[in-house]
């Protein structure tokens, strides 16, 4: 009943809806391998392919998952069905979780889907004007509130001297990308933030990138693996089941390329050129990656602060647990001492939290 309290005050901040399809997650017993089912919300972008990886693949199935997966439409309205028990868990922008957390709801990031992905876009006249942040005063830009991209650009736009908030920019905010790249085109705009899988678009829709996010925000934090922390106190080896599934489906991403776009294709209805060019170009900015990058994570929360989105004295630390993840990769590694997915990911775990 509290969880549903919570889920029910967030939903004006958020204007969401409960997921209404999903059932009762069971509860295994701790330890052992066994069968468990397990909910799992996702987005329907190429950013969340270590889910659809782990589930096509049999990662879910070989740590005990008996994995549902449930497309959601935004981030707020899986989130919701986290905190309603509907969900297990679901990787959503980071923004939701963290403004679900200001509000007191006991959600724990264990770990991560992915970094990068977002871009900036402008008309291809107006490159050398808005590839350089500083040039945004007096600027209309399209965004969708709350969105990885608008925290990271608003936060970018104050540290270069331009406060969105006194009127010194325009943001627009309107509901998805799709929206936000029609008003750049007709004019209504000059400039428009978008993710994937419209990154890889953007040139075939006559638009150029005027700068990528990882521009203003390196390394940056995108869709975190959420779970109530009383679900995560009550079996911690069933998250760290979890967790060896998708650091399999990195693996299984960074070594099988055309397999990998072949089984996003199933999840993501969109030509397989742009899936290609968004997951493995070489100037693509999208990393997929089980990480849980606290530090970013906590750097994500200082902007959100900064901004205005969130106000709390929460210390955010406490609402991030990399224990998890890294149990399950040294699980790995230690059955797989020679496999260079997981050595990579153990260095990286060491600089990124």
């Amino acid at each position: 009943m509290k969880r549903l309290l919570i889920s029910l005050a967030l939903l004006s901040l958020m204007g969401s809806l409960l997921c209404t399809g999903c059932s009762a997650p069971s509860k295994p017993t701790e330890g052992a391998v066994q069968s468990t089912q397990m909910n799992i919300g996702y987005l329907a972008s190429p950013e969340h392919l270590l889910y659809f990886v782990a589930k096509e693949k049999g990662f879910f199935e070989e740590e005990g998952i008996d994995a549902k997966l449930y497309q959601f439409t935004n981030s707020a309205e899986g989130l919701n069905a986290t905190l309603s028990g509907k969900l297990d868990v679901g990787s959503f922008g980071v923004s939701a979780p963290l403004a679900f957390t200001a509000k007191g709801a006991d959600i724990v990031v264990i770990g991560g889907q992915n970094s990068g992905a977002c871009a900036l876009v402008c008309n291809p006249g107006r490159y050398e004007e808005l590839k350089d942040i500083r040039n945004y005063a007096g600027k209309k830009i399209a965004s969708v509130r709350l969105s990885t991209a608008d925290v990271i650009f608003r936060g970018a736009l104050i540290d270069a001297g331009i406060d969105w908030r006194k009127g010194e920019a325009q943001i627009i905010e309107m509901e998805s990308p799709a929206s936000t790249m029609e008003a750049l085109k007709k004019g209504r705009v000059d400039a428009a933030l978008i993710w994937s899988p419209y990154v890889a678009m953007a040139e075939d829709q006559g638009v150029k990138i005027a700068m990528h996010i990882t521009d203003l925000f390196d390394n940056n934090v995108c869709c975190r693996q959420a779970v109530m922390g009383s679900e995560l106190k009550e079996n911690p080896e069933r998250w760290r089941h979890f967790m060896a599934a998708l650091i399999k489906a990195y693996d299984f991403y960074q070594t099988h390329h055309e397999e990998t776009i072949d089984i996003t294709e199933k999840y993501v209805k969109v030509d397989k050129k742009y899936l290609r060019k968004e997951t493995y170009a070489d100037d693509a900015t999208m990393i997929c990656s089980p990480d849980p990058l606290k530090k970013s994570t906590q750097r994500y929360w200082n902007i959100m602060k900064d901004t205005g989105f969130i106000h709390s004295d929460i210390a955010i630390k406490d609402h991030i647990d990399t224990s998890i993840y890294k149990a399950a990769l040294a699980r790995l590694l230690q059955e797989n001492p020679d496999n260079e997915s997981y050595k990579k990911l153990t260095a990286e775990f060491a600089l990124n939290n």
